[in-house]
């Protein structure tokens, strides 16, 4: 009995080793058919807001007594120009930042009037850069309006291409030249 005992064992440990040798056998697996990589989504990257700046950024340098005369906001040049493109009257999205930062300023000061004043380059006719300067003031007015700026504290003029920022025929000042500068005014 003992060696028919023997032989199973020899018989089971040729049957396990028979079946290992097969599965190591050299036939690969049939080939899966390709599957579609889901689309891979990816956050959209929203700009940054812009900062307004605070009011400790300008550099007002108020007198003692803490208020700042129309001299002062003129001189010190708080309420800040803005540009645009040639021949446009629409405010630039690079320039809405100065514009909030002069908002910002005029809801502060509810004592403050200001002076919207339309210029223009050289390029064109004296009679269109009259009108192009007085739709510049009209929409940077109406965007501080839109701001909160009571719209009886803003008045407007052109000047066209009367009063240059920067004397030349280049790019370079025309580009100094298409703006809204603001001057602060009395009642």
């Amino acid at each position: 009995m003992r060696a028919l005992t023997q032989q199973t064992s020899v018989a089971a440990v040729l049957l396990i080793a028979a079946g290992m040798l097969s599965a190591c056998s050299s036939q690969e697996p049939p080939a899966a058919e390709p599957v579609a990589a889901a689309p891979v989504e990816r956050p959209v990257q929203q700009a940054p807001p812009q900062e307004v700046p605070e009011a400790e950024d300008w550099d007002t340098n108020p007198p003692a007594t803490g208020v700042l005369t129309l001299e002062d906001i003129n001189r010190q040049g708080i309420l800040k120009a803005i540009y645009f493109y040639y021949d446009s009257a629409d405010i630039r999205p690079d320039q809405r930042a100065t514009l909030q930062a002069n908002a910002q300023f005029l809801r502060e000061n509810a004592q403050v009037r200001v002076l919207v004043a339309g210029h223009c380059d050289e390029r064109g006719t004296r009679e269109y850069n009259m009108a192009l300067g007085e739709r510049r003031a009209a929409a940077t007015m109406q965007y501080l309006v839109s701001l909160g700026v009571p719209r009886e504290r803003i008045e407007i003029i052109s000047y066209g291409e009367e009063q240059p920022a920067v004397p030349g025929s280049s790019e370079s000042a025309w580009s100094q030249n298409r703006r809204a500068q603001f001057q602060a005014i009395g009642n």
